[in-house]
């Protein structure tokens, strides 16, 4: 079962708990309860673990994108190099190695830029999605406690 079905399930036994005479508390059957929250428990990790994957993966296209401008920039020096040895054409070799790397630059920053913003967004909605859910988890003790 999921976290938001555990959830359910725990808002359930709290609704259905028979009220105590003479106050707001209920009485349920604590043996139940903690063996729920302990199902929350063992399937929040996973949300988490997606976390820490999605932040692998961005480092993972971060190092891809230096990995590739790096060889864009060697290709375009060993580009500028070919062209330096062939004097008639020495100013046309210098100016396109410097568009090449200013490309590749460019093509880096842009990679890194939106593998951020992906990583960002997901990372946000993870993070919302988990604060709700502690939310809820944290409402239903207080519920639970009588508050």
């Amino acid at each position: 079962m999921d976290v938001m079905g555990l959830l359910d399930y725990l808002r359930e036994e709290i609704e259905a708990a028979g009220k105590v005479p003479f106050s707001s508390n209920c009485m349920i059957d604590r043996e139940k309860v903690l063996n729920l929250v302990d199902d929350i428990r063992s399937t929040l990790p996973h949300e988490l673990v997606e976390a820490e994957e999605i932040r692998d993966q961005r480092n993972q296209i971060l190092e891809e994108a230096e990995q590739e401008a790096e060889r864009i920039r060697n290709d375009a020096s060993q580009h500028a190099d070919q062209l330096v040895e062939e004097n008639e054409i020495t100013q046309e070799a210098y100016e396109r190695a410097r568009q090449i790397i200013d490309q590749a630059q460019h093509a880096a920053e842009e990679t890194r830029r939106s593998a951020n913003e992906y990583v960002e967004d997901i990372l946000a909605d993870m993070e919302t999605y988990i604060t709700h859910q502690l939310n809820i988890v944290r409402t239903n003790r207080e519920q639970m406690r009588g508050r």
